[in-house]
C-alpha cells in the first residue's frame, strides 16, 4: 500500500524573513495583507529603519515633486488668500524606475477640499502637512504605503505652525505645535505613542512666529522665525531634549520671509537664495560646524542666466547629489512642466520635463498650482495605521 505523502509544508520564520528582506519596499507594503503571520514578520521582525537606509544608500535620483493646486471660482483671483470658495489638491509625482523603462506614478494625496495647503515638510520618507480649511490639523501621509493619519485637533489658537522632526536616538517621529498668535504656547505629539494626545512644552525663547519651510537634519528641526519685536532669526529644535535654541547666522544671510530656502546640503544645514541685484547668480551658505555654528559661503555664478528668472525659484538641494533645484514659480502649462538642475561642481545646468496626465492637473485661468521638490526621498514601511486618533 502506497504511503501518504502530506503536501503541508511550513516556512521556518527566519527564512521568510530573509526572503521578505530581499524584496522590494512596495512589495513588502502589499504583502502584509496575504496574512497576520507576514503582516507580523514584516512589522516585528523586518526593521523598519533598515528600509530606509536601504533606500538611502542607493543611486541619488531625481527629486520628487508634490504639486499644490489651489482653485478659486474668481478667475482674476491670483493671491493664495483663503476663502470659503477656495479648493485645493494635493498630489505627488515621481518617476518609477522599472527594468529599461521609466513610467511617471502619481498619486493624490488629497482630494479637492476647502483651503489649501500652508505649509509642508518632508521627513525620512513622510510627508507632514496641514491646510486651513482643516482648522489647522496637521496631516501625516507615508507614499510608501499610501495610509494617512490626522493628527488630534491641538486647541490651541487658530493661527498655528508645525514642526515635523525625526529622532534617530529613540527612533521616534515627532510633531511640534507653534500658536503664532496671542501667547506663547506649544505642544509636542509622538507619532505612534500610546497616549496619543499632545503634551504642554515650554518654550525657552519666547513667542516667535516661525515662517517658510523648516528642514529636519540630524535631529535638528531648523527654521525661520520673526520675534516679538519684528527681527529675523534662525531656530533650531532638538527633537530628542524638546528644546529651543536660537542659531547665529551669518550678517549678510537674509532670513525675512521668502528671501532665501533652508536645506539640507550634504548633511548638514544650509541656505540658498537668488542675488537680490540681477537673480541669476546663487548664494549659499553652509553650516560647516553645528557646535562652533561656523559658517562657509559660496557663490555660483549665472545659475538662472537664459532663463525668465523673476518667474523662477530655487525648489532645494538634492541629496546626496548636491544639485541645486529650480523650478517655476506656478505651474501654468496643462500637461508639462519643466525643472532644472545646476550642478555646482561640474557647473552645468540640465533640463527635465515633467509629463503629467491630464487627471493630474488642468490648470485653468482661475487655478494656481505650485511645485515643492522633495529633495531626499527615500521608502518608509512605517505604518500609519494607529488607533483612530
Amino acid at each position: 500500500m502506497a504511503r501518504k505523502v502530506s503536501t503541508n509544508m511550513s516556512i521556518p520564520l527566519d527564512l521568510t524573513v530573509e526572503i521578505l528582506m530581499k524584496l522590494p519596499t512596495k512589495s513588502l507594503a502589499r504583502f502584509r495583507c496575504v496574512s497576520y503571520q507576514w503582516a507580523s514578520a514584516i512589522d516585528k521582525f523586518i526593521v523598519i529603519d533598515s528600509i530606509v537606509i536601504r533606500s538611502l544608500t542607493q543611486p541619488p535620483r531625481d527629486p520628487h515633486f508634490i504639486f499644490d493646486m489651489c482653485s478659486s471660482y474668481d478667475p482674476f483671483l491670483r493671491m493664495r488668500r483663503v476663502s470659503p470658495q477656495t479648493l485645493s489638491t494635493l498630489s505627488y509625482t515621481y518617476l518609477y524606475h522599472k527594468k529599461n523603462e521609466e513610467q511617471l506614478y502619481h498619486e493624490k494625496i488629497l482630494g479637492r477640499s476647502n483651503g489649501f495647503a500652508a505649509q509642508f515638510q518632508y521627513v525620512r520618507g513622510l510627508i507632514g502637512y496641514w491646510r486651513s480649511g482643516d482648522n489647522g490639523q496637521l496631516t501625516i501621509h507615508n507614499p510608501t504605503t499610501s495610509q494617512s493619519v490626522c493628527l488630534p485637533v491641538t486647541r490651541l489658537a487658530p493661527t498655528l505652525f508645525y514642526l515635523f522632526g525625526y529622532d534617530p536616538f529613540k527612533n521616534q517621529y515627532k510633531v511640534v505645535c507653534i500658536s503664532t498668535k496671542g501667547q506663547s504656547s506649544c505642544k509636542v505629539f509622538i507619532l505612534g505613542f500610546p497616549s496619543k494626545e499632545w503634551w504642554n512644552m515650554e518654550c525657552s525663547i519666547g513667542h516667535h512666529y516661525p515662517f517658510d519651510q523648516a528642514v529636519c537634519i540630524d535631529g535638528k528641526i531648523y527654521y525661520k522665525a520673526r520675534t516679538a519685536n519684528w527681527s529675523e532669526v534662525l531656530v533650531s529644535f532638538d527633537v530628542r531634549f524638546e528644546k529651543f535654541s536660537l542659531v547665529q547666522a551669518p550678517e549678510d544671510l537674509p532670513l525675512f520671509q521668502g528671501a532665501s530656502l533652508l536645506v539640507n546640503y550634504q548633511g548638514k544645514l544650509g541656505c540658498i537664495c537668488c542675488d537680490e541685484y540681477n537673480h541669476e547668480d546663487v548664494h549659499m551658505w553652509v553650516m560647516e560646524d553645528a557646535e562652533k555654528q561656523e559658517w562657509s559661503k559660496k557663490t555660483f555664478f549665472n545659475v538662472l542666466q537664459d532663463l525668465p528668472s523673476w518667474d523662477m525659484k530655487l525648489a532645494g538641494v538634492t541629496h546626496p547629489g548636491g544639485e541645486i533645484v529650480i523650478v517655476h514659480r506656478n505651474y501654468l502649462s496643462e500637461f508639462a512642466s519643466e525643472v532644472f538642475y545646476y550642478d555646482p561642481k561640474q557647473d552645468s545646468r540640465r533640463r527635465v520635463e515633467i509629463q503629467t496626465t491630464g487627471s493630474l492637473v488642468r490648470v485653468r485661468p482661475s487655478e494656481n498650482v505650485t511645485i515643492w521638490a522633495v529633495t531626499d526621498h527615500v521608502e518608509n514601511l512605517m505604518s500609519l495605521k494607529f488607533d483612530a486618533y
